[in-house]
């Protein structure tokens, strides 16, 4: 009868051993790779949430971007006018600062003719007489004066301004000009004479004895017309 020995199991029992260790190393292998993936998952949350900055997602559309307002279009400024030229000396028109070209001045005519400004506009000196100047306003000096009477007549068509007509008075060697008064019996000259009629002013300058062997009366019918000058002895 044989005898039957024992079978040695410890060489199986090793490798089971063996293998379950290899399978716990796994298994604690994967649970440590499941747990740093979710500690960083965690921190990287937490770090998103602490600066406040969120991400946007791949789908979410982006902010329209809003239309800027079309500026107004800007006034174009206004051009300056043209700075007109210097009038010409020649035409007797004064020209601005201190460059004043002197007055056009008709050559002189005696105290008893007739003179025209402009064609149809004639003035005359009539009734020279030496009177006693009042005083009656300021800067008037009573003495010793002349008055006459200036008349206009207007043989045009339509009627004549006179508002800008001005009479001055000049006397002596260095025709000096003369003081105007309003008295004895200053009449101005209205306003304007009528197509075909006529007009008179009477005025008085205040003119010394010594200076009425030559006097002249001067016409400033306007602006830019010569002057109608008359010149002549005056009574004394």
């Amino acid at each position: 009868m044989a005898v039957q020995h024992p079978v040695d199991d410890s060489t199986g029992s090793t490798s089971r051993r063996r293998r379950l260790w290899w399978i716990f190393g796994c298994g604690v292998l994967v649970l440590l790779v499941v747990i740093v993936l979710v500690a960083n998952s965690w921190a990287s949350q937490r770090a998103d949430s602490d600066d406040g900055v969120s991400m946007p997602s791949a789908t979410s559309p982006s902010p329209s971007r809003t239309a800027s307002p079309t500026p107004a279009p800007t006034k174009s400024p206004t051009p300056a006018p043209p700075v007109p030229s210097a009038p010409d000396p020649a035409a007797g028109i004064g020209v601005p600062s201190t460059e004043l070209a002197p007055p056009q001045v008709q050559a002189p005519v005696p105290l008893a003719d007739p003179a025209a400004a402009v064609p149809g506009v004639v003035f005359s000196i009539s009734e020279l007489e030496s009177v006693a100047g009042e005083a009656r306003g300021p800067g008037e000096v009573a003495g010793p004066s002349l008055r006459f009477a200036v008349t206009v007549r207007n043989d045009t068509a339509v009627s004549v301004s006179l508002t800008s007509t001005v009479v001055n008075f000049y006397y002596g060697g260095e025709q000096s000009p003369a003081t105007e008064l309003a008295a004895p019996g200053g009449v101005p000259l209205p306003d304007a004479v009528s197509a075909g009629g006529a007009a008179r002013g009477v005025f008085i300058f205040n003119v010394p004895d010594d200076g009425r062997d030559r006097v002249q009366i001067a016409v400033d019918y306007s602006a830019g017309v010569p002057i109608v000058l008359f010149e002549g002895p005056a009574p004394k």
